[in-house]
């Protein structure tokens, strides 16, 4: 038999329960603010610009060489973050680390039918980031040319440190606000289970329910003033009456 649960029943379970659900999302919540600040290490990006055009001798508009530039875009955006790359700017910059941890702090973007290439890099030191983004648009201008004997790479906006940077990740508020949701779907869920595996009888639907016996009569509740019968100083003076 599947047993059935109305939107009534749901709404005084979770609202028996709400100090439970409270407290479990004020933990989680407080949990993630401490991680987010003090033990997540903060990553900071920066980014710098580079414009795919061929210098031209004449001031004429070549229709043709802006449809090759658009086409090497995304070739370059791989030549970007390749061995021949990467390799030399960690000699350069003589960085303690290899060619995959530094592949993994590169992305290079570019939108349809651009002339325009973002190399965004992250680091935990932003003046790193600042370095590295830089050395590659550098070595990826003097290395095109070997390669694909095209002089049409200039760097358009060079990366830089900037003051009180914000770093990209993690998003205390956010985390924060994430877990305040998840905290009240988990204390809620435990809710729902504590109310199914307590078999307390309190109502005359659990007979019902549990027992399949109809419910024959109930005792009401009753207050202080209905403990003790009225007639009760009578009778004791009555009795003191046939004592004497």
């Amino acid at each position: 038999m599947i047993e059935t649960i109305s939107l009534r029943e749901i709404y005084g379970i979770l609202k028996n329960k709400m100090r439970l659900i409270l407290a479990i999302t004020i933990a989680i919540m407080m949990s993630t603010a401490l991680i987010s600040y003090y033990l997540i290490t903060p990553i900071y990006q920066t980014s710098t610009q580079l414009l795919i055009s061929q210098k031209q001798s004449e001031m004429i508009i070549d229709s043709q060489s802006i449809d090759i530039d658009l086409q090497l875009v995304g070739t370059y955006s791989e030549i970007i973050k390749s061995p021949i790359i990467l390799d030399q700017v960690v000699s350069q910059l003589e960085l303690d680390m290899s060619y995959q941890e530094i592949k993994g702090k590169v992305n290079v973007e570019f939108a349809e039918n651009s002339q325009l290439l973002n190399i965004f890099v992250t680091d935990p030191d932003p003046a790193v980031a600042v370095g590295i983004a830089n050395k590659i648009a550098e070595v990826f201008e003097t290395e095109i040319m070997e390669l694909m004997n095209i002089d049409n790479v200039s760097i358009l906006s060079p990366a830089v440190v900037l003051e009180n940077q914000i770093p990209v990740s993690p998003n205390p508020p956010l985390n924060i606000l994430l877990s305040a949701i998840v905290g009240l779907v988990i204390g809620a869920t435990i809710a729902m289970i504590l109310r199914y595996l307590d078999t307390t009888i309190r109502v005359e639907e659990d007979v019902t329910d549990l027992l399949g016996l109809p419910v024959l009569g109930a005792i009401s509740p009753m207050n202080d003033e209905e403990d003790i019968p009225v007639n009760e100083p009578i009778a004791f003076k009555r009795r003191e009456e046939q004592e004497w």
